[in-house]
């Protein structure tokens, strides 16, 4: 399992989050920045959803739900 850790010191397993994505976030950053680490994929996902939304995504809060 690949894992990630959001802001909170929380793992997260990398390929459920990809799935929970914003397609068009998602996308648009693999054009941007890939190749890049997981982690580096999934901090700037958080930025750009909670730019797009205006919230954190529920994957990077302290009580993350899948």
């Amino acid at each position: 399992m690949r894992t990630v850790t959001n802001q909170y010191g929380i793992e997260i397993d990398f390929d459920v989050a990809v799935n929970l994505m914003d397609d068009e976030i998602r996308e648009n950053l693999n054009e941007l920045i890939a190749p890049c680490t997981d982690e580096e994929f999934f901090e700037a996902y958080c930025t750009e959803h909670e730019i797009k939304y205006g919230c954190e995504w529920t994957l990077d809060t302290e009580n993350p739900v899948y």
